[in-house]
């Protein structure tokens, strides 16, 4: 009997050791997952604090590039600070460049995280939408062309340069305006960027409306397409933007598009911006286009006065000018529907022609000197010269051809003021005409009005502009020193007279 209680007791203390053990060996698997869950947790909370310190820096550092970039960072007393010359280096920098400071990175440091902000700007100083600019943030050591194609963070910005009732482009110094209305397109945080890898087919006129096929990826719902004038495998420093027509998004790896018309250069990079950002500049992707001969086909307002100074927009084609080579505009004297010979010429050039567009000039008709008679008027026809040749003249087509109106001469001074007989003398103003119908005047002078009669003494003529004419002086009047000059011409004579003293010069 004792000895089989024994042995119950024994078998129990043993299932008791070995329970003992079993929920020691649980305990220490709980305990060990308890101190691995709370590892991991430790991991994860210090991986999120500084994802979130990295996130909070690249936003900061953003905000400090957009609010830089924003506003005018030179003195009121630099006349060159203005939307024409702030920030050049991040106008369609390719890759982007540094944001603010002076380079050659805009770097900024934040609880211990360093980053590195870029900037790259589409510039359109006749627009109010002015400055687009693309801001991409990476941490420190990422060069800026890795950081454009894969940023951590990325804004795209637009600023408002121009306020309310000033017109663009205004050369008023930047601290005044710029910055004036500022809108975020854009804040991805790493966006993957379209890519554009060719352009079929890769050529086209200067006129535009060659619909290409754009091959790439990442094309989406609001893809706009840019040419970029290319010059040495980057942008052109004039930066040159033009916008295509007719996108049509037909997967995320093609687009068709019409080539836009343009006024300079015959290479461009084709872009594709999507709400993520806008494709890199790519020499496989480069459209080329070939130049044609300028034509005519409308002047407004046709009329002006042959003091010249009339702001008149010249439509057409072909409008297309080189670094080397500007646009001219040209006033030929008409006759009969044809260029007569010797016929006067009178050719206008910047800063007197503005190239709007590819289909029109503004230019400021010049001061002539007479000309053929057209009904009641001079008849002139315009012509426009670029690279590729001359517009026609001529053959019946009158929507080319200007009419100069008559008015009484002005005389404005002359030069020099004071001599003795036979001193050639500049008369200067307008409405002079060539032609025996125009002649110059001493008329003796005494307390302000005129004396003697007549219209004095008739100066020889020696030359004729449309504003200026020089004469000789006659030989002094008799009692007075001082003869006013007037200038007649079969439209009347001088009513401002401007006046020569004889004596010492």
């Amino acid at each position: 009997m004792t000895r089989a209680v024994e042995a119950t007791r024994r078998e129990e203390l043993g299932a008791t050791l070995v329970l003992a053990l079993a929920f020691l060996l649980l305990g220490a698997i709980i305990i060990g997952s308890l101190m691995s869950a709370l590892t991991d947790d430790l991991h994860s909370s210090v991986n999120f604090l500084s994802a979130r310190s990295e996130q909070y820096a690249a936003r900061s550092a953003t905000d400090l590039a957009i609010n830089s970039i924003r506003y005018a960072r030179c003195s009121p007393s630099a006349p060159s600070c203005n939307t024409n010359t702030m920030l050049p280096q991040s106008l369609n920098a390719s890759p982007p460049t540094w944001c603010w400071g002076s380079g050659p990175t805009s770097e900024v440091t934040v609880d211990g995280v360093s980053v590195d902000v870029w900037c790259s700007t589409a510039w359109n100083p006749t627009s109010t939408n002015s400055r687009v600019v693309t801001f991409s943030t990476c941490l420190d050591g990422i060069g800026a062309a890795q950081c454009a194609v894969l940023p951590y963070l990325q804004a795209v910005v637009t600023f408002d340069d121009y306020p309310t009732g000033v017109s663009a482009p205004s050369l008023a110094p930047c601290y005044l305006y710029c910055g004036t209305g500022m809108t975020t397109d854009s804040w991805l945080w790493s966006p993957v960027l379209p890519t554009v890898t060719g352009v079929s087919p890769s050529s086209g006129s200067i006129l535009g409306g060659t619909q290409v096929t754009i091959s790439g990826s990442g094309f989406t719902t609001g893809t706009t397409v840019n040419f970029v004038e290319e010059s040495g495998g980057s942008p052109a420093s004039d930066n040159t933007i033009m916008q295509a027509t007719g996108v049509v998004i037909n997967s995320s790896t093609s687009i068709t598009a019409d080539a836009p018309t343009v006024t300079e250069g015959t290479t461009y990079f084709v872009t594709v911006t999507t709400p993520t950002g806008t494709s890199a500049y790519n020499t496989n992707a480069i459209f080329t286009y070939s130049v044609v001969a300028p034509i005519v086909t409308n002047i407004s307002p046709a009329i002006g006065t042959i003091a010249g100074g009339n702001a008149v927009t010249i439509t057409g084609t072909g409008f297309y000018q080189s670094a080397t080579k500007p646009i001219t505009v040209s006033f030929i004297q008409e006759s009969g529907g044809t260029v007569p010979g010797n016929a006067l010429t009178y050719t206008v050039s910047s800063p007197n022609v503005v190239v709007n567009g590819g289909t029109s000039i503004t230019v400021v008709s010049p001061p002539v000197a007479g000309g053929s008679s057209c009904q009641t008027e001079f008849c002139y026809f315009v012509t426009v010269t670029t690279p590729a040749g001359t517009s026609a003249t001529g053959n019946g087509n009158i929507a080319d051809i200007f009419e100069y109106t008559e008015i009484p001469p002005l005389c404005a001074s002359v030069s020099p003021v004071s001599g003795s007989a036979g001193t050639p003398v500049t008369i200067s103003g307008a409405g002079f005409l060539t032609g025996s119908g125009t002649s110059a005047h001493f008329v003796p002078e005494i307390s302000g009005t005129p004396t003697g009669s007549g219209a004095g003494t008739t100066a020889t003529v020696t030359s004729i502009t449309p504003d200026q004419i020089t004469v000789t002086a006659p030989t002094a009047p008799t009692g007075t020193s001082t003869s006013f000059v007037t200038v007649t011409t079969v439209n009347g004579t001088c009513q401002d007279i401007p006046y020569f003293t004889y004596g010492p010069s």
